[in-house]
């Protein structure tokens, strides 16, 4: 009965009845005793100020031996001023306290002696309210030719009180008849709202067991009945949103399973609750093994602390680079929300992304960045110090400042070829490379190459050969860019191949693309440096500290200019005992069909 709406609907309009003409009455009980109480000391004030006229004969009688008796007959005739009554008396008061004449002796015979009564004995105005007290009191100091006393005046409130219960009785007699006309009133409000309500209650509960065919009755056009209508809309709504759910949720349940992130969600208590089929390969996850959220930070040696301060934070947190089976994951923590046993709980998402590629890159780029600072600095320092030299001795012979000044004008040159390889590489790297395409034949190619470099493996006592298939089919592609590769390998042979050294040039056709091969028979290279030959600014240790040079970007542009031709570039080494270099190109390659010039060598 008491969860009844019918009930609570009643005690409502009761509960508000009486506390409404509670609060009137209390606010007009305190309304009176403060107006009361303010209007008591606005007259006290009026009447009994310093410079009044009450006070002045007041004083003035205070030469009389029998003073007393006079100030009695003068405020007996200011009582009307005074307001005294039955409920208010005024007192004379010698300067102990004690009562010499008054309006109501009897009274002051047991008279106590109060907070103001106190003030004004020590030569003051007693006007303060002491609440909490019956009555209210105003106390006065008159003092004339040696002779003091006290003028005290004193209200009982005997008369508010009985206005405050005056108050309360009319209060008590408005709250009962209230209560009355509330519950008739509430009853037939209650079953106004209570009735419709009912139906709405019986069509839900038939909606919650799955039937949405009755419609709920609309009996009025009030909020009642515009309810009903929107129910039975919430209804219509319901059903189709149920249908559409059931579709999305089957393509959610494939689209998470098949995602190429690694998706896995973890209940309130680190529970595996959801896992993807990519988070299953990545951790080898094998079906009905026990895999929780701390195992999983324990897999990846990631510290717990941390994860779970930040996370606290913003419910979302977010680590970069982090290295697993050889690759770089970034792996986001979330908060979602899901209902278990009809509560609302907090478990935590991870989606996992494989950012191996950006993270190859940006550590390439890094290393990059280094490498040309690396390159830079040198020829300049080497600059800086040809230069400092030169002014700092003005008395060096020429021959000696000569020597310095081509020690600069050769740094500079090698300044300018870095630069210079750059602007290849950037080129080649944001496809704006004018390409210049022909067809030529690849024997010609190779014995060109022989000639333009045999000057060169004289100077170094060298024996160059060169051996071509018969038959190998023209090649398209950029003649003066594949030169330009086949000179830098021929030159690397050079540089790694102690004098009187042989390096042997040979190209042959291989199904649909012809393989041109430099070997030598010099230093070769380490295992360890072979995979990172052609990459940016990378040289053989030993090479760094010999007297060869070069910068190390050579065979990163003829990698670039092969794998724009569609070809490719390796090679094959072994230590002490010499290196052949590789390059594949087909017979045609892809490139786009512009002509142009590019001064830049490598």
């Amino acid at each position: 009965m008491y969860r009844n709406l019918h009930f609570k609907i009643i005690l409502i309009f009761v509960v508000f009845t009486i506390t409404l003409m509670t609060a009137i009455s209390a606010v007009l009980i305190i309304s009176s005793n403060r107006f009361y109480s303010s209007d008591f000391q606005s007259e006290m004030k009026t009447a009994l100020r310093s410079d009044g006229s009450l006070v002045a004969e007041l004083r003035a009688a205070m030469t009389d031996d029998n003073f007393s008796a006079k100030q009695n007959e003068i405020l007996r005739a200011y009582s009307g001023a005074l307001g005294i009554s039955k409920y208010r008396n005024y007192y004379i008061l010698d300067m102990s306290g004690k009562m010499l004449e008054g309006s109501d002796t009897e009274l002051g015979k047991s008279l106590e002696i109060t907070p103001n009564i106190v003030a004004a004995l020590a030569g003051g105005v007693g006007s303060e309210k002491i609440y909490r007290t019956s009555y209210i009191d105003y106390a006065v100091y008159l003092e004339n030719e040696g002779k003091s006393c006290v003028v005290y005046v004193k209200d009982s409130q005997e008369e508010v009180r009985a206005f405050s219960e005056m108050i309360f009785q009319i209060t008590v007699q408005s709250i009962f008849f209230g209560m009355l006309v509330a519950i008739v009133l509430s009853f037939f409000l209650a079953k106004a709202i209570t009735s419709p309500i009912r139906e709405l209650t019986v069509s839900a509960k038939r909606i919650s067991a799955g039937e949405f065919s009755e419609e709920v009755r609309v009996g009025s056009s009030d909020e009642i009945g515009t309810l009903a209508v929107t129910f039975n809309n919430m209804k219509n709504v319901l059903k189709s949103t149920l249908d559409e759910i059931s579709g999305e949720r089957e393509k959610f349940e494939t689209l998470f399973l098949y995602l190429n992130d690694a998706v896995i969600a973890f209940d309130s208590q680190g529970r595996l609750m959801h896992i993807n089929k990519t988070a299953k390969n990545l951790f080898g996850y094998e079906e009905n093994s026990d895999f929780s959220f701390s195992q999983m930070m324990k897999v990846l040696q990631i510290d717990y602390r941390e994860v779970s301060g930040k996370y606290r934070e913003s419910k979302n947190y977010v680590i970069s680079d982090v290295i697993f089976d050889g690759k770089a994951l970034d792996i986001t923590f979330a908060e979602f929300r899901y209902m278990q046993s009809n509560e609302e709980n907090a478990g935590i998402m991870c989606v996992i992304h494989d950012n191996t590629g950006r993270y190859e890159l940006d550590r390439s780029r890094r290393e990059f960045v280094a490498d040309v600072s690396h390159e830079l600095r040198t020829p300049l320092t080497s600059i800086k110090g040809a230069v400092e030299t030169v002014l700092e001795y003005p008395q060096l012979d020429a021959e000696t400042k000569n020597n310095f000044l081509r020690m600069a004008v050769e740094e500079c040159d090698r300044m300018t070829r870095i630069v210079s390889e750059l602007l290849v590489l950037s080129r080649l790297d944001n496809n704006r490379t004018a390409w210049k395409i022909e067809t030529f034949d690849i024997g010609d190619f190779c014995r060109h190459l022989n000639d333009v470099m045999s000057v060169e493996a004289g100077n170094h006592g060298h024996t160059l050969t060169c051996t071509c298939d018969e038959g190998i089919p023209a090649v398209t592609g950029d003649k003066e860019k594949l030169q330009q590769v086949m000179i830098n390998v021929v030159a690397n042979a050079f540089k790694y191949t102690p004098d009187g050294g042989k390096i042997d040039i040979a190209a042959k056709a291989d199904g649909g693309s012809v393989v041109i091969s430099v070997k030598d028979n010099g230093i070769g290279i380490p295992e360890e440096d072979r995979p990172r030959i052609f990459e940016r600014f990378y040289r053989v240790e030993k090479a760094r500290t010999s007297d060869t040079g070069g910068t190390g970007l050579g065979l990163a542009i003829a990698k670039e200019i092969v794998d724009a031709h569609g070809g490719s570039i390796w090679l094959e080494s072994e230590v002490g005992k010499g290196t052949t270099v590789y390059v594949r190109l087909p017979y045609v390659a892809n490139l786009p069909n512009e002509t142009g010039t590019e001064t830049a060598g490598f």
